[in-house]
């Protein structure tokens, strides 16, 4: 691993993988896949929809918060019901 590698602005890919979730707003694809990290992305968003759908105290409580089906990211109050009902990803 050279220099350039070793010292970026994010960090090594350990330390990124290494870092504690953090609650904030998410695209659905993005939070589905660190739930189905070797799936692509349709499959990783479908799973987490199933999930969520299977989940109905979950799926009440996001509907509660203001859920839309159709909007392409989860806000992050929504993310924070979603880990307290599926835990962290």
């Amino acid at each position: 691993m050279n220099y350039m590698q070793q010292k970026t602005r994010f960090g090594t890919a350990a330390e990124v993988e290494d870092a504690p979730f953090r609650p904030r707003v998410y695209r659905k694809t993005e939070l589905a896949q660190l739930y189905f990290p070797q799936a692509g992305k349709k499959t990783a968003l479908q799973g987490l929809a199933r999930w969520i759908k299977r989940c109905t105290e979950l799926e009440k409580a996001l509907e509660a918060a203001g859920y839309d089906k159709n909007r392409r990211f989860y806000l992050k109050p929504e993310v924070e019901l979603i880990v307290k009902f599926l835990g962290e990803p």
